[in-house]
């Protein structure tokens, strides 16, 4: 007895455990959590998020380390020889002039032209015999150089700030995109979740069915061994009862199924435990209709554009001129071949005079944004579109939902009727069967019809970019 006691809530106890139950707001948020493609856009999102940080820091100055070893294949000369005739009669005509200056003032006449020649003649030879005749050098072959270079930019035309708003830009295109990763996850997960409700009501009146056919095929054996039906009516309820059976066998396999489908979307494993017990709502209320502006792909769509139109501004910008100041300081050059100063500051203009592609880099840019607005207007017509569809199946699956339910109500009538006929032999099993096997056709054909409706209604939430507002119509 005492054992007993124990045992019982410990087997509940692990019974309620062994699964997870997961409402269908709780797998929509184990979903934002956990699924690939949602993780797939934060991820893109957190790069462009970098991207836009490291474009801030554009107006910055940019310092640079510079320093390298250099060898040159032999050293720096001065080249005497190519000067070599200009100096030699430069220095012999100096000393003539410098011979008749001092005649003349001596003697108050100039030098004859005779000795003036002699002059120029013998001072070109004594030059020309002590002229070097090779090139010295005048550094060494190989030199270390190290310095800090600064560059800072003071007018780009408007590029920095274009690419900067070329980065938020993307950084809200980001979040558009992982927003649309999440609606149409939030989408999936609510159609795959429905299904399994659609299954659980289907397995639920699968065994209800098989009960039926368990005791009609008992009722019937009974009246085979009192001899007052022949054994092939009591085999059609054999026969009924296996099939029923096979087709509960078949519904649960199914939501197995369905269960792996979800756990995938919902980016858990597929060994972790999970069971929804939920079954169709019934009730088909109808959504309060309203405009479809906030649809995810269309708010994609419009952060594309405003993309578009920002690297058309960059594009125009390239034709205007960039300004930057500079500064050079070196602090090691002690081996440079020539003497130069220590640092150096100045004013820097590019400015590209002609580029042939500019034109059409311009008019590609502006392509590119009339494309978008094309691609915006196609889309607005296909969501208004959708909506409008979502809506009218709404209203003829709400109502068809109403008729199937007052047929399916209708059959549970005829079974009673028909179960009664037969305990006074006035209909045999096989019309028994037949019943049964109507009404689990009429259930089916109404949560068909109930699936449908909820489906076109996560559809329409969906549509309207809000996908989650299924969750207030589904428990």
């Amino acid at each position: 007895m005492t054992y007993n006691r124990v045992f019982f809530p410990v087997c509940l106890m692990v019974s309620v455990t062994a699964f997870s139950q997961y409402s269908l707001k709780q797998c929509i948020d184990k979903a934002q959590e956990n699924n690939s493609v949602i993780k797939l856009a934060e991820q893109s999102l957190e790069t462009r998020e970098k991207l836009l940080q490291s474009n801030k820091n554009n107006y910055l100055p940019k310092v640079d380390l510079l320093a390298g070893y250099n060898y040159i294949g032999e050293p720096l000369r001065v080249n005497l020889q190519q000067v070599k005739d200009g100096i030699v009669e430069g220095t012999a005509n100096q000393s003539v002039y410098a011979a008749n200056s001092v005649f003349q003032q001596i003697t108050g006449q100039p030098l004859t032209q005779q000795i003036q020649d002699v002059i120029y003649q013998t001072s070109k030879d004594i030059i020309g015999a002590v002229y070097p005749n090779y090139n010295p050098a005048i550094a060494k072959q190989s030199y270390f150089l190290a310095g800090v270079a600064v560059r800072q930019p003071i007018y780009l035309g408007g590029k920095l700030k274009a690419s900067q708003q070329l980065s938020q830009q993307q950084v809200e295109s980001g979040k558009a995109n992982l927003q649309t990763s999440k609606d149409l996850t939030a989408y999936n997960i609510a159609l795959q979740y429905i299904q399994i409700m659609y299954l659980n009501s289907m397995i639920a009146k699968q065994q209800e069915s098989v009960s039926s056919l368990d005791k009609n095929e008992k009722y019937a054996g009974n009246l085979m061994t009192a001899e007052i039906i022949p054994p092939y009516q009591k085999n059609w309820a054999d026969i009924a009862k296996k099939q029923a059976g096979t087709n509960l066998k078949n519904l649960n396999l199914e939501k197995q199924n369905a269960l792996l489908m979800l756990k995938d979307l919902m980016g858990i494993s597929l060994d972790e435990p999970l069971e929804i017990t939920e079954k169709l709502n019934e009730n088909t209320v109808l959504p309060p209709f309203s405009e479809s502006g906030n649809n995810a792909d269309l708010k994609l769509l419009r952060s594309k554009k405003t993309e578009a139109e920002t690297g058309l501004n960059i594009t125009k910008s390239l034709s205007k001129p960039n300004i930057f100041a500079i500064g050079n300081v070196q602090f090691f050059r002690k081996d440079l071949p020539l003497i130069t100063p220590p640092w150096l500051v100045g004013v820097e203009m590019q400015w590209t005079l002609f580029d042939p592609e500019r034109k059409s880099r311009n008019l590609a840019s502006e392509s590119l944004v009339k494309e978008a607005d094309l691609l915006i207007e196609q889309k607005q017509k296909a969501v208004n579109l959708a909506a409008k569809i979502a809506e009218n199946k709404l209203l003829s699956l709400k109502e068809q939902s109403e008729t199937l339910d007052a047929s399916r109500q209708q059959t549970y009538t005829t079974t009673e009727m028909v179960r009664k006929r037969m305990e006074n032999s006035l209909s045999s099993v096989k019309d028994v069967n037949d019943a049964l096997q109507l009404q689990y056709e009429a259930e089916k054909l109404y949560y068909t019809s109930v699936v449908a409706y909820q489906t076109a209604l996560a559809t329409y939430f969906y549509i309207n970019g809000n996908p989650e507002n299924i969750t207030n119509y589904i428990p």
